[in-house]
Order: C-alpha cells, then structure tokens, then sequence
C-alpha cells in the first residue's frame, strides 16, 4: 500500500460510530427475540457483535491482522494465559457471590439469564460451548481489545486506553450486577493484549472464564462441595486463584516483549 493509498488510524468519530452502531444492531435484535429462549440466539448476537467493525474495517481496507491484533505468540505464552484465567474465574466467582449478597440481582433476571446457559441436550451443549466459548470470546476480543483498545493507544496512553475499553466492555454486557466483575476481567484482559500486542491471550482468557462459568452454572450444588465453603468459593480454591494470577502475569511478562505500536499501514 502506498503513502497515497494508506488508511489513517480510526479517528475517536469512527470509533463512537462503530461502537454505537453495535450496541443498537444487539439492541435491534434482542428487541426482536424477545421472550426467546433459543440457545441459537445466543450465537446469532455474539456474531452480530463483530458486524459493524467488520464492515468498517473493509470498507476503510485496513489491514486485518493489525487492526484486530492477530499476531502470533508462542505456545508457552497461550498455556500462562490458560493459568490467569482459571485464576481470574475462581476470584471472579466468589466477588460475584459477595456482590450477589449485598445487592441481589431479581430472581426473574437471573432465572432468565441462566436459562440460556443451560442445556438439556447434547445438540444444546454445542451451541451454548460454541457461541459463549468461541463466538465470544473471539468476537468480543476483536472488537475491545483489537478495535477500540488498539485504536485508543494510538490516541492516548495506554492505562487509559486499558481502562475505558474495560469500562465499555463492562457497560454493553447491560447487567449493573456484573459490572465490577466484568470491569475487573475487561482491565486484566487488556493488560494482557498491551503487552503481548495480541490478542490471543486475551481470548485464551475470556474462553477459560466462559467456559468455567457454563461448566458451574450446569452443575448441581449438590456436587460442588469441593469447591464450596458455606455458600463461598472455598478458601483453598480462592487462595490457589490468587495464586495462578499473580504467577500467571508474573511469567507471561517475563515471556513477553515491549509492546510496539499499533501500524494502520
């Protein structure tokens, strides 16, 4: 591509655009499925999420892999990742059950939400694992981290450009009970992509944390006196949580280069 032809870094105009135009097509649609429990769509607004990025991206002809920050990183730096987010979801867990004490989410709003994570067949399971653990993850990393991080480190320095994104990324999940949960998981997640400059250990986390969050909610209460301490996450599993985050960032920093900036060339 030539000087000429090269296209500028998405200006903050754009990025409100881009970001607006999503929040109203998953809007549109949840509008339109109303009263649904479809586990199909679940999968249908996870893919939707990347829509207006997409077409954005094409139509400005930047480069895919920068734009969306798919670059490579070694085997070991994916497994270290995998640590943080076992970790991240055991800690996770158990502020979503203090918050969940001291401000109760409406039984019907939980019994809604739980509904589509659960499944009563096998066909059901693979939508739910293939819409919350792949769609999601992949989707919803593209666009927060890649996107609108990536373009914001550009504009800003990087703790606020970690820090806004985790914020919208907490805001368009539309559920005020899991917004510090969310808030601490989308700064964590973007420490990770501002580091390695990609966001494959990002979406290695987000999968981890999806996945365990199924795997929990599909699991009687009954069975989990392993991992539950009177109604808490069990203090053996919470230390061994804190555990793998603080040994998990310490060797992904040690495995990983200064980042470089972001080329929209």
């Amino acid at each position: 591509m030539t000087e000429t032809e090269r296209s500028p870094a998405p200006t903050a105009r754009a990025i409100f655009l881009v970001l607006a135009g999503t929040f109203f097509l998953l809007i549109a649609c949840e509008l339109l499925w109303m009263g649904s429990t479809a586990k199909s769509k679940l999968l249908v607004l996870e893919t939707l999420t990347l829509l207006p990025v997409f077409v954005f991206v094409l139509v400005r002809k930047y480069p895919f892999r920068e734009t969306f920050r798919w670059q490579r990183v070694n085997g070991a730096v994916l497994l270290v990742s995998g640590v943080i987010g076992v970790g991240l979801s055991i800690v996770i867990d158990e502020l979503d059950t203090l918050i969940q004490i001291l401000i109760p989410m409406p039984e019907e709003l939980y019994q809604a939400m739980r509904e589509f994570l659960l499944f009563d067949t096998m066909g059901e399971l693979a939508i739910i694992v293939v819409a919350t653990v792949v769609v999601a993850s992949f989707a919803e990393e593209m666009l927060f981290r890649g996107f609108f991080q990536g373009a914001l480190e550009k504009m800003t320095d990087v703790t606020k450009a970690v820090l806004v994104t985790a914020f919208v990324f907490a805001f368009v999940h539309f559920n005020p009970w899991w917004f510090v949960e969310i808030l601490i998981l989308g700064v964590c997640l973007g420490v990770l992509v501002w580091r390695s400059g990609s966001i494959f250990p990002s979406v290695i986390v987000h999968g981890v944390n999806n996945a365990l969050s199924v795997l929990l909610i599909n699991t009687g209460s009954d069975t989990l006196g392993w991992y539950r301490f009177k109604g808490h996450v069990s203090p053996i599993w919470l230390i061994l949580g804190l555990g793998c985050i603080v040994f998990g960032f310490r060797v992904f920093y040690g495995l990983t280069e200064k980042p470089s900036s972001i080329s929209y060339s």
